[in-house]
């Protein structure tokens, strides 16, 4: 008998949070624990909430692409750097997946929505364009289904488990 589905640990604020506009670090792990790490430039979060897929640029990903595909594990962390308000989201099943249509307009939105919240911190549109956009075509997504949400922002609860499966 096949396994009863599970209840997204993502909810809908913490989709819309993910969404807005947040500076993602994309984190992996080779098999003896080695970490890697690379930003991230976008996301999307199924629309039940199981599954959660980033995109990242496949120059600047190159290793944790790797470990991701031999270890499947993966934590994103989201933070918004003008309040330092800051999600880690974990899994143990990524995979890279083709993009779907419109995955690239959602990274450029992501980024726009990022280059507004910089701006506030007096980085300008090109300072994002220069570090963090490339060529579409070298554009990834990386899907999984997370088995841990986490605050991570800065305080006496940083760390502390918003959602956890066993």
């Amino acid at each position: 008998m096949p396994a009863a589905p599970q209840a997204p640990l993502m909810t809908p604020a913490v989709a819309e949070f993910i969404v807005g506009g947040l500076s993602i670090t994309v984190a992996s792990c080779d098999s003896r624990l080695v970490p890697s790490i690379a930003k991230g430039v976008g996301c999307r979060p199924a629309d039940d909430l199981t599954t959660l897929t980033v995109f990242l640029f496949a120059e600047s990903a190159e290793a944790t692409c790797r470990d991701i595909a031999a270890t499947g594990r993966i934590a994103v962390t989201f933070s918004r750097p003008s309040t330092h308000e800051t999600l880690q989201i974990k899994g143990r099943d990524a995979r890279t997946v083709a993009l779907e249509p419109g995955d690239v307009a959602c990274v450029r939105r992501n980024l726009d929505l990022f280059t507004e919240d910089i701006g506030l911190l007096g980085w300008g549109p090109e300072f994002v364009d220069a570090v963090f956009w490339r060529d579409p075509a070298d554009l990834l997504a990386v899907r999984f289904t997370p088995d841990g949400v986490f605050g991570q922002t800065p305080g006496p609860r940083a760390g502390e488990a918003l959602a956890r499966r066993p």
